[in-house]
């Protein structure tokens, strides 16, 4: 057993020991930053993005944390999908090709499955669409005061805060 226990130590790295393959990137390029604000500018999620480009969120969070000029591109990225979500929503909403079917029967009967799923995408990207611009996309009723005066304006603030992992030195 020990020795199976040195032989794990002394192993090489797995880029070591597998030439062919590679890690997931961690260099920041304009490219791969560019390719991730693109995908969420058009309504795909942070998350969807790093496995699509091949990172990691946490890289991402990082590179977020530590880049106030990326972290702009990053929130223009969100406004934009929050505009994306929004004409999704129209798209879907126009869709009817899918509502109903003929059954075997012969009769044209109403796919409820589909009705409920396009109407839980739309309430979804709603839902987003409020959270992140709600003065754009948020409901009208929720700007009235809960004192009654409707003159004064309400202040909705969405913040995204990342702060880098300490490491020891180890």
């Amino acid at each position: 057993m020990n020795e199976h226990r040195l032989q794990k130590k002394t192993r090489e790295p797995a880029s070591a020991a597998a030439p062919g393959k590679r890690g997931a990137p961690t260099i920041k390029t304009r490219e791969l930053v560019d390719a991730i604000c693109t995908g969420i500018s058009l309504g795909k999620s942070a998350r969807a993005m790093c496995v699509e480009t091949g990172i990691s969120q946490r890289v991402l969070w990082n590179w977020l944390a530590s880049d106030a000029a990326l972290m702009q591109q990053y929130l223009r990225a969100k406004e934009l999908c929050v505009d994306a979500y929004a004409e999704e929503i129209i798209e879907i909403s126009d869709d009817g090709s899918k509502d109903t079917y003929t059954d075997e029967k012969g009769k044209e009967v109403m796919n409820r499955e589909v009705i409920a799923r396009s109407q839980l995408r739309i309430d979804a990207r709603k839902w987003y669409a409020a959270r992140l611009a709600p003065r754009k996309y948020g409901d009208k009723s929720l700007s009235t005061r809960e004192d009654g005066d409707a003159g004064k304006s309400i202040v909705h603030r969405v913040e995204v805060a990342f702060v880098a992992t300490l490491t020891s030195g180890k």
